[in-house]
């Protein structure tokens, strides 16, 4: 059963939403374990894209590295069938975590010896991508089996916020290890905080009573008829906007590298503080949000947000190679980039019925994932075809059109709120 705490009143408002989700338990254990992923995440985030820039040499290979990792992600809808039918969440953590650590120890120690080759780089970042699928799912579906629906937007905020200072942590150790002893190490670091992530999930407890199974194709089409026809929120309309907007989602990772390999005299120290920059946005975007908790202007941020980033985009490649407005610029970035995908997050966690929990989100991003994978690596081949600015600037219009334009068509999108 569901822990949400020992009260039913109304939960307060502001920074006060978050005491008493630290007082449970089983959410003080999810958020650490998934803090600590994020962490790992965030050293093996900064390496992997520059161990495919100096194997390779190509803009084009860095973009079809993230795509494929990105892609992978979009099959989420395959294993979320599994996912749903686990009682406790935590069986998933604790498998997924150690496998994706042992690969990350691979990686590392084929980059230490001088062996990793772009098909050998291309192979594990698929596995570990693979795996987690899993573990994405899994954690995706824990809060609405431990918090109330009205905490759902603090849950996520807190939790954002928590992984995303984890991250900064991560994003700086990625970045000192790319200077002092090479990417290396940061596949092996990142190893062992998916272990630490594994220890960290033990006290959860995120279970859900299941009907009998009547088989995985029964459960297969139960997850795509919710998606499909659910009217309220409407699933198809919200499922492709988040499509359209997934294609430009996985730009500004790239962006990053690509503007200090190319904008900056010192290309590895201005990637690793413009990434560093880009995760203290998130952080203070994951905080803003669940603070604030605006459960009725959920569309109007899906809209907003999306428009805003093309703008701060164009601003953030305009201002290289000047460190403080690039920082500045990246920071803004990054508070604006994690609107979009944590609303979009949680009105599908309290919308969602929880046995379908899983299977929402893995054919929803099986669309927003293969877009977003098809992104990515469309910006490497734009960025080797023309310079920097033109492609921000075609990227702001496209940003532009799409936050204004859908909405506009789509009325529906306009009113969505919980």
């Amino acid at each position: 059963m569901a822990d949400h705490g020992s009260g039913t009143e109304r939960p307060p408002g502001g920074v006060r939403r978050f005491g008493p989700l630290l007082r449970n338990r089983s959410f003080r254990s999810y958020f650490l374990s998934l803090a600590a992923g994020e962490t790992g995440y965030s050293v093996y985030a900064v390496p992997v894209i520059w161990l495919a820039l100096r194997i390779s040499g190509s803009a084009e290979f860095t973009g079809i590295v993230v795509g494929l990792e990105f892609g992978i992600y979009a099959l989420t809808f395959a294993v979320a069938p599994f996912v749903d039918r686990v009682a406790n969440l935590r069986t998933i953590l604790l498998i997924g975590y150690p496998l994706q650590g042992g690969l990350a120890i691979l990686l590392g120690l084929l980059a230490t010896a001088g062996a990793l080759t772009p098909a050998l780089l291309l192979g594990l970042v698929a596995a570990i991508s693979l795996l987690w699928d899993f573990t994405w799912t899994a954690l995706n579906a824990t809060p609405p089996r431990i918090v109330a629906p009205d905490d759902l937007f603090a849950a996520n905020g807190l939790s954002g916020a928590v992984s995303g200072g984890n991250q900064i942590a991560g994003f700086a150790i990625g970045a000192a290890l790319l200077v002092v002893v090479g990417p290396a190490d940061g596949m092996l670091l990142y190893g062992a905080f998916n272990l630490l992530g594994a220890a960290l999930a033990v006290p959860l407890e995120a279970r859900l009573a299941r009907a009998p199974s009547r088989g995985f194709s029964a459960e297969f089409r139960e997850g795509w008829e919710y998606l499909t026809e659910t009217r309220s929120p409407p699933m198809r309309t919200l499922v492709s906007f988040s499509a359209v907007q997934g294609l430009l989602s996985g730009t500004a990772p790239v962006l990053v590298a690509l503007v200090a390999a190319r904008r900056f005299a010192e290309p590895l120290p201005a990637y690793g503080i413009l990434f560093t920059a880009f995760a203290i946005g998130g952080v203070a975007g994951s905080f803003a949000l669940g603070a604030l908790s605006p459960r009725r202007s959920v569309g109007a941020i899906l809209a907003g947000t999306t428009v805003l980033e093309g703008i701060l985009l164009l601003g953030a490649i305009a201002a290289a190679p000047s460190f403080v407005p690039s920082g500045i610029a990246w920071f803004c970035v990054g508070f604006v980039d994690v609107a979009f995908y944590t609303t979009l997050l949680v009105l599908l966690q309290a919308a969602t019925p929880s046995p379908l929990i899983g299977r929402t989100m893995g054919n929803t991003y099986l669309f927003r994932g293969s877009a977003r994978a098809a992104g990515a690596a469309l910006i490497g081949v734009a960025v080797s075809s023309f310079a920097l600015l033109p492609v921000a600037l075609g990227l702001a219009l496209t940003f532009a059109i799409l936050g204004l334009g859908i909405p506009a068509a789509l009325p529906a999108l306009r009113r969505l709120a919980f």
